[in-house]
C-alpha cells in the first residue's frame, strides 16, 4: 500500500535536507555574532579588560555578601607620552598595562578601563592586607619602563582605594571615594596608594620607580 511520502521524489528528500542545513547554519551565525557582539559591548577594544558597561554590569549582579574594594587607577604621565610619541603609541602603551592588570589580579578581583588612561579594579572577598599588596604590586609593575617601537617609556601609577563591608557597598560612593583617594595619591607626588577611611586619606605607601641605567655614550 503506497503512501503520501512515496510519491514524493527522492530529489525532493534532499533538497528539504539541503534547506535545513542551511538553516540551521545561518541561525548558528546568527546566534553567533550576536553573543560577539554582546561579549564586545562589555570590553575595551584597545585593552581586552571590560570596559563601563562590564562595569555598570558587575554592579547590577552584584549580591551584597562578603567585602567589596574599589582600586581607582590612574597612570601618571600618560598625556605626555601621547603628546610625544602619538595615540598609537599611547594605546599600545595601554594595552601593555592591560596585560599586567590581567597577570596580577584573579577571579575574585576584576580590572575594568574606564576612562582614558583610568582603570578601576575591584575586589571581592579580600581582607585589607591583600588590597595592599595588590596595590604595590600593580604599582611596582607600572613603574618599570616599557619598552614600545624600540623604545624605553617610563611612567608611574596613583591609586585610590576605597573599601566597605557588602551591605554598605554603593557603586557611586565607593568609586567617589576611590577617585578623591587617587587624586590625593597624585598631589602627594604620584607613584603611591592611598586609603579612603571613615571619610578620611591616608597614605600607605609609595612605590620606588625603577629606572634603567642610561646607557654610556660611545667614544668618537
Amino acid at each position: 500500500m503506497s503512501t503520501l511520502f512515496d510519491s514524493i521524489p527522492s530529489w525532493a528528500y534532499i533538497v528539504n535536507v539541503v534547506v535545513l542545513i542551511l538553516i540551521g547554519i545561518a541561525l548558528h551565525a546568527t546566534f553567533s555574532e550576536r553573543s560577539r557582539l554582546k561579549r564586545l559591548a562589555y570590553r575595551d577594544t584597545v585593552t581586552g579588560l571590560y570596559n563601563r558597561n562590564g562595569l555598570d554590569r558587575f554592579w547590577k549582579k552584584y549580591n551584597g555578601k562578603g567585602n567589596l574594594a574599589v582600586m581607582s587607577l590612574d597612570l601618571d604621565y600618560f598625556k605626555e607620552v601621547n603628546d610625544t610619541y602619538g595615540h598609537h603609541t599611547g594605546d599600545m602603551l595601554l594595552r601593555a598595562v592591560g596585560k599586567d592588570l590581567r597577570r596580577v589580579t584573579n577571579k575574585h578581583q576584576q580590572a575594568y578601563r574606564v576612562g582614558g588612561d583610568e582603570f578601576l579594579i575591584i575586589l571581592k572577598n579580600c581582607e585589607q592586607d591583600t588590597i595592599e599588596i595588590l596595590a604595590g604590586l600593580i604599582l611596582g609593575k607600572i613603574c618599570r619602563p616599557y619598552y614600545i617601537e624600540g623604545r624605553d617609556i617610563a611612567i608611574t601609577g596613583s591609586i585610590g582605594i576605597s573599601m566597605a563591608d557588602g551591605q554598605h557597598a554603593e557603586q557611586r560612593r565607593m568609586q567617589e571615594e576611590a577617585d578623591i583617594a587617587m587624586y590625593r595619591a597624585k598631589r602627594m607626588g604620584k607613584n603611591r596608594y592611598t586609603v579612603y577611611k571613615s571619610g578620611e586619606i591616608r597614605e600607605i605607601s609609595k612605590v620606588e620607580s625603577i629606572r634603567l641605567p642610561k646607557k654610556k655614550s660611545s667614544a668618537n
